[in-house]
């Protein structure tokens, strides 16, 4: 079986599922405006948004080397930043939060000071709030601490609400975790990505896979029961005994959440000029495909529950089928059911006050420009959110939910059902065994990807896109 696409459209903050496409798709509803998200001027819709909960991603570009699939937004020679920017990221979130709950946020416009804005109430709620990178665990706590607590001082940042942070083995001491725990954070997320030493050190890694298992030792040992563990399969040297292997691992030490990615070539980087000039050959799709089944098989047995396309955690009770388990991750569930959030520090993206927007790139260009009260996002990459594209990326993130969509949803905030703003749609894809539908816990109507369909889920996702 061909392995069409298995890899998620988002990991540290989400890719823009329809960025960059004619939107003049399905029809319908009022005029091309979205009574879900475009309802008034921005500065109206971020309270509104704010109000109802709202999430944050923290961008952290720094790193103590470069992987050799990596084509995030990160380097390795300005550790100097490190105190500068952790201030400037924690302005940059509070003048946010001020500015939203002061009713003059504009995503394109220049954040205005605190003094300038003077005694604001608190926006509403923290749904989640997520480190990445990068490698957050780079900084010392006292510094992401800084973050917190600007978002505690403008928003009600209550107990219990998911704060993830992404760590490498190696980077975490016992007293780093103790620290991290006493500002809060209650996850953490090890970019594991295989226990086989050789194939850690062809991509660049600088950790073994004894390190990793004894990071995640350690991180219990300081009271983190929620911990996630990232892997890829599909790397060049990579075969099906060898991606077992680094399963049964995994199984065996038995985490709270597992995170599995198909390898992506990107261009750019070193992999990719590696594989280029002949060096390497990633592993074939057909082999890939039996490495994601091969998942799902182990998985399963050993009590973990898929509920996203690349994701899985562990059951726990409670867990009520049709929905996304207690040990999901809280934070990607807000990417997935296209809610608002916002994306701080450089290369983070937003999707919020009926836009979706990428910050400047360069770290140090940041903090100089947040200095001066200077506009930090790129006004050129940022796209007015329409209804079509809206409607796109609600259908689509759905789908890669074990969750699936509720039908009653988009008739609720697109006027129309599915069936008429697609016709044909789910039952051409039903019929070939891509998608299925179910009741949810409630009764209701849902939809979701068959077992088959999240090994081809492009081919599904395509069917959605406008024209």
């Amino acid at each position: 079986m061909k392995l069409v696409d298995l890899k998620p459209s988002l990991r540290y903050h989400v890719h823009m599922v329809t960025s960059n496409l004619n939107t003049t798709g399905a029809t319908g509803g009022t005029n091309g405006q979205n009574p879900r998200q475009l309802q008034g001027p921005e500065s109206e819709l971020a309270q509104k948004q704010a109000a109802s909960g709202l999430s944050f991603y923290l961008h952290i570009p720094f790193c103590r080397t470069r992987c050799t699939y990596c084509d995030f937004n990160t380097y390795t020679n300005l550790g100097h930043l490190q105190g500068r920017y952790s201030i400037a990221l924690a302005q940059e979130v509070e003048r946010s939060l001020a500015a939203v709950a002061a009713g003059v946020y504009h995503p394109l416009k220049p954040l205005p000071t605190l003094a300038e804005l003077g005694q604001t109430p608190k926006t509403g709620p923290v749904k989640t709030i997520f480190f990445g990178g990068g490698t957050p665990s780079l900084l010392p706590p006292a510094f992401l601490g800084k973050t917190l607590e600007a978002i505690a001082r403008r928003a009600d940042l209550g107990p219990g609400v998911e704060i993830t942070i992404e760590a490498n083995p190696g980077t975490l001491s016992l007293e780093k975790l103790r620290g991290l725990r006493q500002i809060g954070v209650n996850r953490l997320s090890f970019g594991v990505q295989t226990f086989d030493d050789p194939l850690l050190k062809s991509l660049g890694r600088t950790h073994t896979g004894a390190e990793a298992v004894e990071a995640l030792e350690m991180a219990r040992r300081t009271g983190f029961d929620n911990v996630n563990l990232d892997f890829i399969y599909g790397l060049p040297g990579q075969n099906l005994p060898t991606w077992q292997a680094t399963l049964d691992r995994a199984l065996s030490i038995r985490p709270a959440h597992l995170s599995l990615y198909g390898l992506t070539v990107e261009e750019g980087t070193m992999l990719h000029r590696q594989v280029e000039s002949g060096k390497l050959t990633p592993t074939d799709s057909d082999t890939a495909a039996d490495m994601y089944e091969l998942a799902q098989d182990l998985l399963e047995k050993a009590g973990y529950i898929q509920y996203e396309i690349s994701n899985w955690a562990l059951r726990s009770p409670g867990d009520v089928p049709g929905t996304s388990p207690r040990l999901a991750c809280q934070h990607n569930l807000v990417y997935w059911r296209n809610e608002p959030y916002l994306g701080c520090g450089p290369g983070a993206h937003s999707s919020f006050a009926g836009w979706r927007y990428p910050v400047m790139k360069d770290p140090d260009e940041y903090i100089r420009r947040l200095h001066a009260n200077a506009p930090v996002v790129v006004a050129d990459e940022a796209e007015q959110i329409s209804r079509e594209v809206d409607l796109a990326d609600t259908v689509i993130l759905a789908l890669r939910l074990n969750e699936g969509l509720e039908l009653a949803r988009v008739e609720r905030e697109f006027g129309q059902p599915l069936e008429k703003l697609f016709p044909g749609t789910l039952e051409m894809l039903s019929e070939n065994e891509l998608v299925e539908p179910f009741k949810g816990p409630q009764g209701e109507d849902r939809v979701r990807l068959t077992r088959h369909g999240r090994l081809v889920s492009n081919e599904v996702f395509l069917r959605f896109l406008p024209d």
